[in-house]
């Protein structure tokens, strides 16, 4: 279904990459109803949840070509495109590797003047793509957030050096790095 009209209005981040996008943006999600900030969010091309007063549109789309043999994340003109990570699947329906490639290139490119970008540093392509000038598009780099993991579980560390526990399984914590970041330009 084509949701372009529903979120015309609202501040659009797009999330792209064949990894970590369902978890960042589920961890954005979380802290913004946490927050009592509404969202509408939109998944492979389902509308998950729909708060009319939303100002803000999270979309997860897919690393896979559609019919017009582009990804589907090149479909939605986002305001702020945040790419996890780029790792070459046979599966995502293009030809070469080069090409899946080139897919995020042009998202990249696609960030309109006064944009943002966001980009796990640690992803060595998308480090290359992120790292090409574009003229008035701001950057979001980030990387594993800072953490510890011993018997006790796990745990993040905040800039006091406190402990936090968040599991006793360790995620991948460069999620929790991008999350914190993307909701900082969301004024939280």
């Amino acid at each position: 279904m084509n949701y372009s009209d529903h979120i015309r209005d609202k501040q659009r981040i797009v999330f792209a990459g064949s990894e970590g996008c369902d978890s960042l943006a589920a961890l954005v999600s979380y802290v913004l109803t946490a927050c009592n900030r509404p969202a509408i969010i939109i998944e492979n091309d389902r509308l998950i949840r729909d708060e009319p007063h939303a100002a803000v549109a999270l979309i997860i789309a897919s690393d896979r070509a559609n019919n017009d043999g582009q990804a589907d994340f090149l479909k939605y003109d986002h305001h702020i495109g945040v790419i996890t990570g780029i790792v070459f699947r046979n599966q995502a329906g293009f030809a070469s590797e080069d090409e899946y490639i080139r897919q995020f290139d042009q998202f990249a490119d696609s960030t309109p003047k006064g944009g943002l970008l966001a980009y796990c540093e640690q992803d060595p392509v998308a480090s290359v793509l992120c790292n090409k000038e574009r003229t008035d598009v701001g950057y979001i780099p980030f990387k594993a957030h800072p953490h510890a993991v011993d018997e006790d579980g796990s745990f993040l560390i905040t800039g006091n050096k406190d402990r936090v526990r968040i599991s006793d399984s360790a995620p991948d914590w460069r999620w929790f790095a991008g999350a914190k970041e993307l909701l900082k330009k969301l004024g939280i």
